[in-house]
């Protein structure tokens, strides 16, 4: 495949529709995450035409055909939420497309999602080996990945919205604390109890930030950053000796690090596909598991607008259900 480099798109048709669009979507309220994303997704479509086809994207060639191999071609490199998460931008953007006037048919009508999960239709999350593998991983990597990966287990947040939280939208405290996710899904604020694993694993990447006097909880509670130092964002990068926030990219990048040293320890199977979002199916499942039937508490921690999304957490297992069937009355029949 032959990539072409990006100023070969700087006054082409297609990219400048597509940062009309972009402009729009950011004038009608959309999340300055989604603006970004949408505008990433697209944009890697585009540069994979030109390197697959040997010319910049046309109108007149953006066709369902197209835009379906591009699916099939992500298949093979991501796993099916991310595919599904570019099948969503792609759809929206074919959509404008269409309504715009720049293309006569919708080219991404018979974009289809891909399979999120196995044969019982349930996230898959991580067993506790798993867990305390990629734990140690990230104790061994640093606070500051302790820190994210504990977070993300223990809240279920989204990549993204760890990547944007600052100071001020941690409430620490000795005994509770609140994690704000500001603008999450369809904008929408919610407030997350942190559990004491939470609050020290903040406190020990916070402690030497702060200047505290030890990663004790206390001592980092005492000095907890308030306005206007708590609008700064928590996850700083460490390159170059140059303070600048940690982007959601870059958690992924470390995320997928982690993930390779468990392959590599045997913890984790190779090619586990385990990503950061596998965290939050690991928490969803774990509270469901202790809490069953709480489909709205989870909901409301997770950030779902509906219950029927927080739902599939709730499907049982393949092995669940074989042992429901083993027990019934019925194979009393049996000889």
């Amino acid at each position: 495949m032959r990539a072409f480099p990006d100023s070969v798109f700087t006054d082409d048709p297609v990219h400048a529709a597509t940062e009309q669009w972009l402009a729009i979507l950011a004038g009608a309220d959309a999340s300055p995450q989604t603006v970004r994303r949408y505008g990433t997704v697209v944009h890697d479509f585009i540069a994979w035409y030109a390197g697959a086809y040997g010319a910049p994207l046309a109108f007149d060639q953006l066709v369902p055909t197209v835009v379906i191999a591009y699916r099939n071609h992500l298949q093979k490199m991501r796993q099916p939420s991310t595919v599904n998460v570019h099948i969503s931008a792609l759809r929206t953007w074919g959509t404008w497309l269409t309504e715009a006037g720049y293309v006569a048919q919708n080219p991404t009508q018979r974009l289809k999602v891909v399979g999120r999960t196995g044969a019982s239709g349930r996230p898959k999350g991580l067993a506790d080996r798993a867990i305390n593998g990629l734990l140690a991983e990230a104790q061994r990597a640093g606070a500051r990945e302790y820190a994210i990966v504990m977070l993300m287990l223990q809240t279920g947040v989204r990549i993204g919205e760890c990547a944007a939280l600052c100071w001020g939208d941690i409430t620490l405290g000795e005994r509770r604390g609140d994690l704000l996710v500001r603008s999450g899904k369809g904008r929408k604020a919610r407030t997350i109890p942190l559990t004491l694993s939470a609050r020290q694993a903040l406190a020990t990447y916070a402690a030497p930030l702060l200047g505290a006097r030890s990663a004790a909880l206390k001592d980092v509670v005492a000095i907890w950053p308030t306005e206007p130092s708590a609008q700064t964002p928590i996850w700083q990068t460490r390159k170059r000796h140059v303070s600048a926030a940690l982007t959601a990219t870059a958690m992924r990048r470390i995320i997928a690090t982690l993930v390779r040293l468990c392959e590599a320890r045997g913890v984790l199977p190779p090619d586990s596909q385990v990503s950061a979002h596998t965290l939050r199916h690991t928490f969803a499942m774990a509270y469901l598991t202790e809490h069953p039937g709480d489909l709205a508490g989870l909901a409301t921690i997770l950030g779902h607008s509906s219950l029927d999304i927080t739902r599939i957490y709730a499907n049982p297992t393949t092995d669940q259900l074989r042992q429901r069937m083993e027990g019934l009355p019925l194979n009393g029949y049996g000889d």
